[in-house]
């Protein structure tokens, strides 16, 4: 039922969800309303597992589960330009009333494809979790082809920890935002500088080892931790079938980004993309603190302390293509 699915991995916060909604303009991908969590945190929730973090291997399921997700995924995969020829104007937008109406039109809209759905599809799926499951998703997906989307660790940790201290506004209402599929066990570690109990994006390996830290600290061990799992187990498949992006290079020219990785991927070109990826506008945006102006960066003194406290991302992002960790050093 699914044929070479395409699926995107990458640190949260890397991102993943403006190359996906690139790539998810294209009329010959499904995708699903959202990202995975409803589907693999079932099975596959920290509490069902010794390691009580999102980490998971091919080890951690079996046929039937296998089986069972993979129905999952064909069934609620849906793809919106089986019902409207432009469906640019839902993937471009990142105000909370935006979101809010993108997602109902395209829970309505991919509602309807799905009686259009073919018997074989090409899947494309985006959750960051997923950079700690990529030997899991091997299992569940022996044929995927695997975009591996990197960013800069000052650049990625930065915006980690804006995602952190940034909620949703309804008024004078707050709301926790990125804390979608996520648990309430941030206030166990008594950090710094959160005080919140929602634990945001990739719950990670070891994160109990974080009590006290604080969010710049945290946010630097969920880079690493997300990106050192994924670097180990893309080791274990076929070069062939993995495409490596910086996210530099990518918002700079988008265009032949997406080219390439569609020649990849052995799928056409499409208008609606090309188009889509000229504009590339701006998704999942946070608040809009002050940049400090020599780095660009909004919290420059948590992204230090954070890779300082981390020195390991130092021989990981060599191993990654950046030569330079440091926040001064320029992104390299």
């Amino acid at each position: 039922m699914i044929q070479r699915p395409i699926i995107i991995i990458g640190a949260p916060r890397s991102g993943t969800t403006i190359l996906k909604r690139c790539l998810a303009v294209h009329p010959k991908l499904w995708h699903l309303r959202a990202e995975s969590h409803y589907i693999l945190e079932g099975p596959y929730h920290p509490r069902r597992l010794e390691r009580q973090s999102n980490r998971c291997t091919r080890k951690d399921t079996d046929k039937e589960t296998v089986d069972s997700i993979r129905e999952q995924f064909y069934r609620e995969a849906m793809n919106v330009n089986k019902v409207i020829n432009n469906p640019r104007g839902l993937f471009g937008t990142s105000s909370l009333a935006g979101r809010a109406f993108s997602a109902a039109a395209i829970l309505s809209l991919g509602h309807l494809s799905k009686y259009k759905k073919p018997n074989s599809i090409r899947l494309l799926e985006k959750t960051p979790k997923n950079s700690l499951r990529v030997s899991l998703l091997n299992r569940l997906f022996p044929d995927a082809l695997f975009i591996w989307n990197r960013r800069h660790p000052a650049e990625n940790i930065d915006s980690l920890v804006a995602g952190w201290h940034t909620p949703d506004q309804v008024g004078p209402i707050e709301l926790p935002r990125f804390a979608r599929a996520s648990y309430p066990v941030a206030g166990d570690l008594n950090l710094q500088d959160y005080t919140g109990k929602w634990w945001k994006f990739a719950l990670v390996p070891k994160w109990k080892s974080l009590h006290s830290k604080t969010v710049g600290e945290v946010a630097a061990w969920q880079y690493y931790q997300c990106n050192r799992y994924a670097l180990k187990d893309l080791q274990t498949i076929d070069d062939e079938r993995i495409f490596e992006v910086n996210h530099e290079s990518f918002v700079r020219d988008p265009l032949s980004s997406i080219r390439n990785i569609l020649r990849w991927a052995q799928i056409s070109e499409e208008k609606v993309v090309g188009k889509f990826a000229k504009m590339l506008p701006q998704v999942n945006s946070t608040k809009s603190e002050m940049r400090e102006e020599d780095t660009g960066l909004r919290y420059p003194n948590e992204v230090d302390r954070g890779i300082s406290s981390t020195p390991e991302i130092g021989n990981l992002s060599r191993k990654i293509g950046y030569k330079e960790v440091s926040i001064r050093g320029g992104f390299k």
